[in-house]
């Protein structure tokens, strides 16, 4: 029978900066004659008291996390998976949000080692492009292996530059097609409280021969995620496993080459003559320029500065000032669309999101394919794919046959 961990009460109890004071007045618990609201809550925390399921909701809604946090076997950490990568120019100190990460890593850990089960009792081969590669073979050698086994067309990508979307869907279809998963995700099921923004992760790999896992944060615009993923990539084929974000100089070597990587495929070298000059430019036209060039490529910004940085093309000071502008910029979009949003409900406007389509979309068509095959075999059982899928049990079915549901309705 699985248990609470009183160790984890504790933990994320910390993690939401409450003392066991403040934590047992935002809990509602009172005091009796034989102890206090305090010496409950600390009694919880050392195991002595079993806590109900509606103080766990409770604990859950004040603390901002999952309740499958209070069950884990271990407290989330940071850094279980391998080397922290995220080294954007101004690095989050978010402990929140960095707590929100380490719990959703724990999850998806967690749907790794399901789907690899799932996997192994199909007979499945090992992939043997994951850690098939070294630095020492080089950036290019690496690229053209990823692009070759991807089946990858550049000119494919940049098809339709103002539809960045249906580029990154591409090359998405592409990644997972060689039998990795892709999946798309940036809170723990409470968008309004758990959302991890983008300064904290950008995404992460977990390398495996038999299900390596890919996830990118879901609120980053399409044209970041596509680097982004071509970047896991290059981790998964290097073995490597680790959170992802933009490097500068100090960042670990590793780190540095998968970005090369990934540049290389999205973005040949010599294509960036095209800006060399950009030095020369006043800081608004530069970024005028950069924006036309990216955009022409479905690419991020951000992501053709970096590159322009490697190649010496802008200074490390104008890097940092043009991420800057442009952190400022998705900080501005945010708001603005957030406002939108709160006026559209408040006048009636707003379309209702249907959360169940979302869920898929992130989870990705193989995913929820294994899935409805393993349910329907009976390999997987309802409990288990909740705990795969991220929904209710007694909705796995529906949630994995919607068009059940609109013939009944």
């Amino acid at each position: 029978m699985v248990t609470v961990n009183p160790c984890n009460l504790r933990w994320a109890r910390n993690a939401a900066k409450l003392s066991v004071a403040d934590a047992a007045k935002k809990l509602g618990l009172s005091s009796s004659g034989k102890s206090t609201a305090v010496e409950k809550l600390a009694s919880m925390e050392r195991g002595a008291r079993l806590p109900t399921q509606s103080q766990l909701s409770k604990m859950a809604n004040a603390y901002r996390v999952p309740v499958v946090t209070f069950y884990l076997e271990t407290e989330p950490r940071k850094s279980y998976l391998g080397e922290d990568y995220r080294t954007l120019p101004q690095k989050s100190d978010d402990e929140v949000a960095n707590a929100h990460l380490a719990i959703l890593l724990s999850n998806v850990v967690a749907r790794q080692s399901i789907t690899r089960d799932l996997l192994v009792d199909e007979d499945a081969e090992p992939l043997e492009f994951v850690s098939s590669a070294t630095s020492q073979m080089g950036v290019e050698q690496v690229a053209n292996t990823i692009v070759q086994t991807l089946g990858f067309n550049l000119h494919e990508y940049r098809r339709r530059p103002s539809q960045p979307t249906n580029a990154f869907n591409y090359l998405r279809n592409r990644i997972q097609s060689t039998g990795i998963f892709l999946l798309l995700m940036s809170d723990l099921g409470h968008p309004q409280s758990t959302t991890i923004p983008v300064s904290v992760f950008r995404g992460f790999a977990l390398a495996d021969e038999i299900a390596p896992y890919i996830v990118i944060n879901r609120k980053d615009n399409k044209r970041a995620q596509s680097f982004t993923a071509l970047h896991e990539v290059a981790h998964l084929w290097l073995g490597a496993s680790g959170i992802t974000g933009i490097v500068d100089e100090t960042s670990a070597s590793l780190e540095q080459f998968c970005n090369r990587v990934a540049g290389n495929i999205l973005l040949p070298r010599h294509e960036l003559q095209e800006l060399s000059s950009l030095h020369e430019d006043s800081f608004e036209r530069a970024l005028e320029r950069l924006t036309t060039f990216a955009n022409s490529r479905n690419l991020s910004r951000a992501m053709v500065a970096y590159n322009l940085k490697l190649e010496d093309h802008i200074s490390q000071p104008m890097w940092y000032e043009i991420n800057e502008r442009l952190l400022r910029d998705h900080a501005a979009r945010e708001k603005q669309e957030k406002e939108k949003r709160e006026l559209d409900r408040a006048l009636g406007k707003n379309t209702p999101i249907d959360a169940n389509v979302v869920r898929r979309n992130s989870l990705g068509a193989p995913l929820l394919e294994l899935a409805r095959r393993s349910v329907a075999s009976g390999t997987l059982t309802p409990t288990r794919a909740s705990t795969l899928l991220g929904v209710n049990p007694r909705k796995v079915r529906t949630f994995l046959h919607p068009e059940r549901l609109r013939r009944e309705t």
